[in-house]
């Protein structure tokens, strides 16, 4: 059951909720057997330098994120004799820009909303320019010095998570893990910006930034330990995408090792420790770290072919998530959380922290995937079944692409042309009743 975008080879990789990046049909990705991976943006506590000032853009020739149309910069408008002059392309050794060059956008527009803008060019064209204006973004977060952009380095987490959606759109792989590699390594510095952000968030309620050392210290291991489980499983997503059952397996190894420290941790922490209390209670990451150790657990079975063993972890995964009391809160508005699921605050878009995020609850995930398992091992109308009820249960949040074009599909196998189009037209009525723009014409496989 491939989405209409995908071939027919194995299990689909979907990116979250196309991994809930922003501006990606609404953050609603296609799932197949294979689903989860996280948005781009976090929240965090270090403000870069305004991307207004001189020396945030290497070229001539600047780039006006929103539009993604070259806007000349003042230099670039006239010569020496006020002649209009052309742009240079950006190369590597180029010089840095005059002190007279200026952004083609105002100072106050949040550097975050610019790399969300680039993201967005690939499903303007489906061109590479997403990713060379992302690699050249990057290449300024690295290279401040030369760049003269000081304070971009808390934003290279973000723009790698950033080219790893782009490249598991393109099916590339090889580029996806290396950017993952890339996230990895990066992640000491995103793990601390974190722990300050719960020491020193401001908000009501957050944790006192008199926090002792012993509680810091054991923050940074859990939620790096819960990092390493998340991204750990994004490559074994890619790996099982690339028919690597073997690797697969030996990266699920390592997401055991730490999915175990953060248990160990979460499970019975001392009573004087708030902050690890805190963190262990409304951090998704933390939480959904062993839930997601048993969904891969499910995928590697699935890969395998036996469904039957795979869906049962699915189904462990989805009754401990129901359990999770703190999971829908996470979803709706409430002082705690007072801005809707997936949509960015300013401090997301200025102060970035780990780069990544996940989702706060995996019902959709191991729902669709055990809807699969049931149908591979000869029980369609129980997956039916399954799909249909998660729909009844919240359109708005399960009725998702992946979903629509699963239980259509599973319509065509289990009806005839008739029923089956009644069917199809009901679920597009719901779709349409809802509002759900985002779920497109071609995932009701009505053509």
């Amino acid at each position: 059951l491939s989405p209409p975008e995908s071939s027919n080879d194995g299990l689909l990789l979907a990116t979250d909720d196309d991994h809930r990046v922003v501006g990606d049909n609404g953050g609603r990705g296609h799932v197949r057997a294979i689903s989860g991976m996280s948005g781009i943006l976090h929240d965090g506590t270090v403000v870069p330098p305004s991307p207004g000032t001189p020396g945030t853009f290497g070229t001539e020739a600047s780039i006006d994120m929103l539009s993604s149309s070259p806007v000349l910069s003042s230099s670039a408008k006239q010569g020496q004799g006020g002649e209009a002059t052309a742009p240079f392309a950006w190369r590597e050794g180029s010089v840095h820009p005059p002190e007279s060059a200026v952004d083609g956008l105002p100072s106050w527009v949040p550097f975050g909303l610019r790399i969300l803008a680039a993201h967005q060019l690939q499903y303007n064209d489906g061109s590479s320019n997403a990713i060379d204006v992302l690699y050249d973004l990057r290449d300024r977060s690295v290279r401040t010095e030369y760049w003269n952009t000081v304070g971009m380095e808390i934003w290279r987490p973000v723009i790698d998570n950033a080219l790893v959606n782009a490249f598991v759109r393109k099916r590339e792989w090889r580029l996806a893990l290396t950017s993952l590699e890339d996230l990895m390594g990066g992640l000491e510095e995103g793990v601390d910006r974190e722990v300050e952000q719960w020491c020193d968030g401001g908000s009501e309620g957050s944790v006192s930034n008199a926090a002792s050392e012993v509680e810091r210290t054991q923050a940074k291991e859990v939620i790096a330990a819960a990092a390493h489980v998340e991204l750990l499983s994004r490559q074994l997503l890619i790996l099982l995408q690339t028919g690597a059952i073997r690797a697969a397996e030996m990266v699920q190894d390592d997401v055991r090792l730490h999915a175990a420290r953060v248990q160990s941790r979460v499970n019975s922490p001392p009573s004087d420790m708030r902050m690890l209390i805190r963190v262990s209670k409304e951090m998704a990451l933390v939480r959904q770290a062993p839930r997601r150790l048993l969904v891969n657990e499910g995928l590697l079975l699935f890969a395998r072919c036996k469904y039957t063993d795979a869906s049962q972890y699915f189904r462990d995964a989805l009754n401990q998530q129901r359990l999770d009391p703190v999971a829908p809160s996470l979803s709706h508005s409430s002082p705690s959380n007072p801005t809707p699921q997936r949509c960015p605050t300013w401090k997301d878009l200025t102060s970035p922290t780990l780069g990544f995020d996940v989702e706060p609850s995996l019902i959709v995930e191991c729902l669709n995937n055990m809807s699969l398992c049931l149908l591979y091992s000869g029980h369609m109308r129980s997956a039916v079944q399954e799909l249909e009820g998660l729909i009844r249960e919240d359109p708005c949040r399960y009725l998702t692409e992946g979903v629509a074009f699963n239980l259509c599909t599973l319509y065509e196998l289990g009806s005839d042309g008739e029923e089956c189009t009644k069917k199809k037209k009901l679920l597009q009525r719901v779709a349409k009743r809802f509002y759900l723009h985002d779920v497109g014409m071609e995932s009701f496989r009505l053509g």
